[in-house]
């Protein structure tokens, strides 16, 4: 798990534009999306909803929990582009209760477009 941890923390972490991302499925629009600064961009059950989600976030092991459960045929997590958690936008608002509960200061900056 640290390994993961570590190897998103490095990706979503340089300040080049790689953090930068298309809108999946419709690649005919061609829009960008970029987080904010400090942020990742999460989409939940393919795109039904965007979620701007402090960097914090990614240490709870819940978090972590939730991007294996995405993706679980890989033996290796790898993430290229954006990150599309399976579980439905409920469990990631409640996901998102407890991860402000532990993180309060950084519950301010989170953002649910």
């Amino acid at each position: 798990m640290k390994s993961i941890f570590n190897w998103l923390m490095k990706y979503l972490g340089r300040s080049h534009p790689q953090n930068s991302y298309k809108l999946l499925g419709k690649a005919e629009e061609e829009k960008t999306f970029r987080a904010q600064k400090g942020h990742v961009t999460i989409y939940v059950r393919n795109l039904e909803k965007r979620y701007e989600v402090p960097l914090k976030y990614l240490s709870l092991p819940s978090f972590q929990e939730l991007i294996v459960q995405s993706q679980p045929d890989e033996l290796d997590i790898k993430i290229d582009g954006p990150i599309v958690l399976a579980c439905s936008t409920e469990v990631f608002d409640q996901f998102l209760g407890m991860a402000m509960a532990s993180c309060p200061r950084s519950a301010r900056m989170l953002v649910a477009l």
